[in-house]
């Protein structure tokens, strides 16, 4: 049986720490000197859950504004998104509804959305993690406190993020079954319409 297959984008402001994520996910590294992603980058991400083969296919969105409105052609088809702010920094959380709204505009179905509040290793936090969380409960979104750094957050965000999506896929399946008219049940009567 083929995996699961799901997209999930990464977004947020220039230098919140995307790629430093989706690289400590992946492949349990972390550097000091990451280069603005330009346009998107792909990191495919395999695992199991419940027994099922799983790929997250995670596409990696620019920061920097100028390819903001590139947005809407990674957008689409997403089954989750990860808006990513940085702790030590009031401009990227005060940003959080901008990038949510970009989002929303291209994908109208329902989908997981988490928010990361990343570098929660660093001791110069300013933004009121209190805050963002009353923010997330009242839009049903999940928050996590991350580090890409550490690793703090980081499974425990995507573990998350892997149960709703295949919870969510599980509904749809289900939803998406050919039905019968009640009209089609009672002149089934039994085995090859006898």
């Amino acid at each position: 049986m083929p995996p699961l297959e799901f997209k999930v984008v990464m977004i947020g402001a220039v230098a919140v720490g995307k790629s430093a994520i989706a690289n400590r996910l992946q492949f349990q590294i972390f550097e000091d000197d990451y280069q603005p992603t330009i346009g998107a980058g792909y990191i495919p991400y395999k695992t199991t859950f419940e027994g099922k083969e799983i790929e997250l296919q995670i596409w990696d969105t620019a920061g920097m504004e100028r390819y903001k409105s590139l947005g809407s052609i990674y957008y689409r088809d997403a089954k989750a998104a990860v808006i990513v702010y940085d702790q030590t920094s009031l401009e990227t959380a005060d940003a959080l509804q901008s990038w949510l709204q970009c989002f929303r505009a291209t994908v109208k179905t329902s989908c997981y959305i988490a928010i990361a509040g990343n570098k929660d290793d660093l001791s110069n936090k300013i933004v009121p993690s209190e805050k963002i969380k009353a923010w997330c409960d009242e839009n049903g979104f999940d928050f996590f406190l991350t580090s890409a750094k550490t690793g703090t957050g980081v499974n425990e965000m995507f573990n998350a993020l892997i149960k709703s999506v295949v919870q969510l896929n599980d509904i749809n399946v289900v939803q998406k079954a050919p039905q019968l008219s009640s009209a089609e049940k009672s002149n089934s009567g039994g085995c090859c319409g006898k």
